[in-house]
């Protein structure tokens, strides 16, 4: 008896070890970006901070590729603070030069992982922007609702800019594959007429940006979560967000057709190693640790010959 409504996956491109990714995108992109690193594959992830809305992400993938750094004049001031309205709080400080440090030194490793990136993936998280000045920006930083102007992106708005976006990136980094996926993290304060339009809007455009435009590919994790995992138990407490346990299976749906057969392999060996490396032993100068670890050495040993990319 077939209990779940399975989501197709594409076949696409597989990817190894010896990959680069970078990520950007909402908090959804964050989780898996986390999963990435701690299965220590070579992933730089949203180093704008979160960003949810998708010209907040352009902004940040295009200012990434120029590799153009910061100036004291693009900061603001609120509540004692010093803000960037290209990124996230996280940056935020008290002292505008520690600000501007934080931001540029991210923004310079940032600019050399997307030219030699082999994968970039971008979660969309909402088609609502807030505008101020004119400008969408990434993070309102708690200022009243009144000092910005709130929309929604249309299809062709988003389809236009990433359209423009690609193609630069394809200038910049010939190699790079580009997969887009859209957050699964519902917004329902609106209610879930208003919600489910946000998402249309972010699904319609991935849906033409795939259509029309090369080496671009679509991970359903939207799909995922609203499909297979359709009952509460896989949300968190405020039956919004995705639970661990949901961010879990997306990201096993995820290797299963991202990466390898070989590499889904060596990733089982380095999950194994890196709980080994995080043993404490209650007699650590006993022979069987000393034992233990010489088997470990010997193990990433191995790996590393395989994978000279890996951290461990």
């Amino acid at each position: 008896m077939e209990l779940q409504t399975k989501v197709k996956i594409e076949a696409g491109k597989r990817f190894s070890y010896n990959s680069r990714f970078m990520m950007f995108g909402s908090c959804f992109a964050q989780n898996i970006g986390e999963k990435m690193q701690a299965y220590r594959f070579c992933c730089d992830v949203n180093p704008f901070g979160i960003l949810y809305n998708p010209i907040s992400i352009a902004n940040a993938i295009e200012r990434t590729m120029e590799g153009r750094m910061m100036g004291r004049e693009e900061l603001m001031q609120h509540n004692g603070l010093w803000h960037s309205w290209l990124h996230h709080g996280a940056f935020s400080s008290g002292d505008a030069e520690k600000t501007l440090t934080a931001i540029n030194s991210r923004m310079e490793r940032a600019a050399s992982n997307l030219k030699t990136a082999d994968c970039l993936i971008i979660t969309f998280g909402s088609s609502v922007v807030y505008e101020h000045d004119g400008a969408v920006v990434a993070n309102c930083h708690k200022l009243p609702a009144k000092a910005f102007t709130e929309r929604r992106l249309t299809t062709d708005e988003i389809t236009e800019r990433y359209t423009a976006l690609i193609a630069r990136l394809r200038e910049h980094n010939p190699s790079l594959h580009i997969i887009l996926t859209v957050s699964p993290v519902r917004y329902m304060g609106r209610g879930a007429f208003d919600g489910n339009c946000n998402k249309a809007m972010l699904l319609l455009a991935v849906e033409s940006l795939c259509k029309h435009t090369g080496g671009v590919s679509y991970f359903p994790s939207y799909e995922i979560v609203m499909d297979e995992l359709r009952d509460y138990r896989f949300y968190a407490e405020d039956m919004i967000h995705p639970s661990a346990q949901a961010v879990d299976y997306v990201w096993e749906r995820m290797t299963t057709c991202l990466f390898s057969e070989d590499t889904q392999q060596a990733m089982k060996d380095v999950n194994s190693l890196c709980k080994a490396l995080s043993h404490r032993p209650l007699h650590p100068d006993s022979e069987e640790y000393s034992v233990f670890m010489e088997k470990t050495r010997e193990r990433i040993t191995r790996i590393r010959e395989k994978y000279p990319i890996i951290n461990i």
